[in-house]
């Protein structure tokens, strides 16, 4: 037994100390994954998608690559849920109406902040599709087959869809020139 598999048959047994672990797998990766969708709160989006995967567990077959495309396919249903949703939601205020309390990291955070702004722009120049599968790949490190499967696409229309994301972000980034020129 492997200790995914322990860790499974713990949380399947209503272990809080197995539902910790299955989250230690996989929340940072999908946190990652929800932000490169431009999700406003990638933490919703990370307890929502393991609200739903501990419901199901007992349906869930395979080991820990599989269980990261069982809960990445979950993540993405969550985002296009929440997608809808905030179609039909009125618009609120910004976070930016709030003044900015300064604390002892606020220039850390700044850095920071601009460093997700930077990204977020970057993916923004990419086709919705492109940025999904980029996510996928790189922050979830899925393979292709299982980008394929959750994006319910071919394997052959995922490696274009990630060829021409990068190539459209190195000409993005090439155009840009460095951030520290």
């Amino acid at each position: 037994m492997t200790e995914f598999d322990a860790i499974l048959a713990s949380a399947r047994a209503g272990d809080e100390a197995g539902f910790r672990g299955l989250y230690d797998v996989a929340a940072q990766r999908i946190a990652g994954f929800a932000a490169a969708r431009g999700a406003e709160d990638p933490e919703a989006i990370v307890n929502e998608t393991f609200l739903r995967a501990f419901r199901r567990l007992d349906s869930f077959a395979g080991d820990e690559r599989a269980f990261l495309g069982w809960v990445f396919a979950i993540a993405r249903n969550v985002l296009i849920d929440e997608h809808r949703r905030a179609k039909r939601r009125p618009l609120r205020s910004s976070d930016s109406d709030v003044p900015e309390q300064s604390t002892p990291d606020a220039s850390h955070a700044a850095f920071v902040r601009l460093g997700n702004e930077r990204v977020a722009r970057l993916l923004g120049q990419l086709t919705v599709d492109q940025r999904e599968v980029l996510a996928l790949r790189m922050v979830a490190d899925l393979s292709l087959d299982e980008v394929a499967r959750i994006v319910d696409k071919p394997v052959t229309a995922v490696k274009r869809l990630q060829a021409r994301g990068l190539r459209r972000l190195e000409k993005v980034i090439r155009e840009e020139g460095s951030p520290d020129a």
